[in-house]
């Protein structure tokens, strides 16, 4: 084909690029992101080259336990539904691979501790049924499983390089080999050191560089791609970067905030965004060996024309012959380089519907109901108070809680949920009644017990009362930081500040005054 006629293609391609329909729109509530940004560089040189050979990566980490969107009013995206659904609407960019940074398995909203074993196997039973090939097991990962029951979880595969057992034993494989339509992958795990005085004691840690080398050493030549995924803090995946030689990419969590994607000595460093309330999709163009760098392509730097383009060949004559040459434009631009485009996509309400996880999502919710409904029913221990409702407190404290009423605690806490028909949702409750799952608190979700533990009560911030004033033993807790950021996390109440907060909830003061309408 003569360079005018490739030319005179290519015009053709864009012409028909601009009358299609535009990508869709993203949700309006979305917060922003950084910008992704191109990394490609004259400074990295080509490789050997290789066939040709496309895939994709979908990206998730810091999920915490979250199994489903929460309404508190920050961002009520994310859930594996919603990620079943995004992941069966992908563009066919390639074989997919799904890969899971770590912090996966503990929810840091709960008031009730009990179900955290619960809750992990659940989240990885979703987590293999979305399809996650590889996961990373974190610090928060050992609150809720040991790393023995983790290890003992085959799908999704664990890996750890940096951990291992007291007496230096792995206690995971240091890396995986995941497989997509004969594409092979290398994953290396590398998780970070935990700093929490219940799991510092459960794994020795060694360096991620020394284990990274160590790994790498052991894995087949006959490889596609090869990254390193994992928790591990910047300052130790920039030192990988720069110390280790045969990563293609790293792909790790947050860690203290989302940072656009960054290159060490040519290797590219991708984070998820926390929470799994956004999926990072990479499509992938591999035209050299596994550990050539990934360049970091913008979106729209020939990926959604060939897309449009791929989708009108079908029925168009011209769309085929752009198609040819858009192709062979991006052929050769791949050879010796394996390009790769970003995609930062929302686990937005657009996304709702059903999905093959709704069955296990409703048992692990039942589950949880009816665990709470069976601790609640337990005789306390001896001396140990149990809940008296709000109702009770009226009695010598009629000025309190008629300034409680007035709160968000008296009222948005709980009308929020009556908004969303919510009110039967076990990942809601604990932060949106009182005494859920305790002795003597919530427990059967009844008509009558909702009206009785609805909302955050006096008890939620000052403890169990009943006997109080009677037993001169059962007084008011104090009121400590600790315990409103049980449900005040950083995810559900990111602006939350003890000090500022608490005068908005606060029940003292005497009576409200009140002002006609």
């Amino acid at each position: 084909m003569t360079g005018s006629a490739t030319l005179a293609l290519l015009v053709g391609a864009v012409g028909l690029a601009a009358c299609s329909d535009p990508p869709p729109s993203i949700t309006t509530t979305l917060p922003p992101l950084p910008e992704a940004v191109s990394t490609a560089a004259d400074g990295v040189p080509p490789g050997p080259v290789r066939p040709l050979r496309w895939l994709q990566v979908a990206l998730s980490g810091e999920v915490r336990g979250e199994i489903e969107p929460c309404g508190c009013p920050t961002l009520p995206y994310g859930g594996f539904a919603r990620r079943e659904r995004l992941l069966e609407s992908l563009p066919p960019d390639g074989p997919l691979v799904q890969l899971d940074a770590g912090e996966l398995l503990t929810r840091g909203i709960s008031t009730v501790r009990e179900d955290l074993g619960e809750r992990a196997a659940a989240v990885l039973d979703l987590t293999a049924q979305v399809g996650v090939q590889a996961w990373v097991p974190g610090p928060s990962d050992l609150l809720a499983m040991s790393p023995e029951q983790m290890a003992a979880r085959r799908r999704p595969q664990a890996v750890s390089a940096t951990w291992s057992a007291a007496d230096g034993r792995r206690l995971f494989p240091a890396s995986t080999i995941v497989e997509a339509d004969g594409l092979r992958i290398g994953v290396v795990g590398l998780s970070a050191a935990p700093t929490t005085p219940d799991s510092t004691g459960l794994v020795q840690v060694r360096d991620p560089v020394e284990a990274a080398r160590e790994a790498l050493a052991e894995l087949p030549d006959d490889l596609d791609l090869v990254v390193g995924l994992g928790n591990v803090a910047d300052d130790d995946a920039d030192r990988v970067a720069e110390e280790v030689d045969g990563f293609a990419a790293l792909f790790t969590t947050t860690g203290g905030g989302y940072d656009e994607p960054r290159v060490i000595d040519d290797v590219l460093i991708v984070e998820t965004p926390a929470r799994g309330r956004y999926l990072q999709v990479m499509p992938m163009l591999l035209g050299s060996v596994a550990s050539q760098p990934l360049e970091l392509r913008l979106p729209r730097d020939r990926l959604y024309n060939l897309r449009k383009l791929r989708n009108k060949a079908a029925e168009d004559e011209r769309a085929r012959e752009a198609l040819a040459a858009a192709e062979a434009d991006l052929a050769a631009a791949a050879a010796g380089r394996n390009l790769a485009w970003l995609e930062t996509r929302p686990l937005a309400e657009d996304l709702d519907g059903e999905a093959t996880v709704d069955a296990r999502l409703e048992q692990f919710k039942r589950e949880v109901l009816d665990e709470a409904a069976r601790r609640a029913a337990e005789p306390p221990p001896p001396s140990t108070p149990t809940y008296a409702t709000a109702a009770a407190c009226t009695t010598c404290h009629l000025d309190e809680f008629a300034r409680w009423s007035f709160t968000d605690h008296a009222q948005a806490s709980w009308q929020s949920l009556v908004l969303r028909d919510a009110t039967g949702n076990a990942e809601c409750l604990p932060c949106h009644t009182t005494g859920f799952g305790e002795p003597g608190g919530l427990g059967e979700i009844t008509p009558s017990t909702l009206a009785s533990f609805k909302a955050v009560q006096c008890e939620a911030c000052h403890g169990p009362m009943a006997g109080h004033p009677d037993n001169p033993a059962i007084q008011a807790q104090p009121i400590t930081e600790e315990r409103c950021r049980g449900c005040h996390d950083p995810a559900n109440s990111p602006d939350f500040d003890f000090q500022t907060y608490l005068p908005r909830a606060s029940c003292q003061g005497g009576r409200p005054e009140l002002h006609p309408l």
